[in-house]
């Protein structure tokens, strides 16, 4: 984990995950992507118009979209397997949920796993947090591997992603840049 620089996952930080969703539904564009989700995937997809993108529902529930919490090598796999079929724009809506299930260092681990698929395949994957869900030390600790995106900024149209350090930025799909040595301020 220490030295690993983070460069296609990328950390939306909000309150509540609606606007990351219509955030990612701009990125995709009518692309093919990939939503995990807390939510149900077919509210998911009626409210936020994201008729493109294959759904996998965090839940201990048996379906077929289902991927279980408690198991996080679950969730690399099947990142893996629709990189594999093709699927470069990821969406991750459930860290918090996650965490109640996992150890953060394995969730980190997980996303740094997950982050060297998408450099190799040249994928980005956006992850959806709500800071008021973290004990503060995990919420820092998440937020120094993973660069931010500034949801406000983007939202008022602006082509480009605020950053505290404007050197060291990569991209995560056309006009969305994010800088590497984000400072966390939970």
């Amino acid at each position: 984990m220490e030295g690993y620089v983070c460069t296609n996952v990328s950390l939306l930080t909000e309150g509540h995950p609606r606007n990351s969703y219509a955030v990612f539904s701009k990125i995709l564009h009518g692309e093919n992507g990939v939503c995990i989700t807390r939510l149900h995937p077919e509210y998911v997809t009626e409210k936020f118009g994201l008729m493109n993108a294959q759904f996998y529902w965090l839940s201990k529930m048996k379906d077929k979209s289902a991927l279980p919490p408690n198991n996080i090598s679950t969730l690399v796999k099947q990142v893996r397997k629709e990189i594999d079929e093709g699927r470069r724009k990821f969406f991750l809506d459930g860290l918090e949920y996650l965490l109640l299930w996992n150890d953060m260092n394995a969730i980190i681990n997980a996303m740094q796993d997950i982050d060297k698929m998408l450099v190799q395949a040249d994928g980005s994957m956006m992850i959806s947090i709500d800071p008021l869900t973290f004990e503060e030390r995990d919420l820092r600790k998440f937020c120094s591997c993973f660069p931010q995106i500034d949801l406000v900024k983007l939202n008022a149209g602006s082509q480009h992603i605020a950053a505290d350090e404007p050197a060291g930025k990569g991209q995560i799909d056309a006009g969305l840049l994010v800088s590497r040595g984000l400072i966390a301020t939970p």
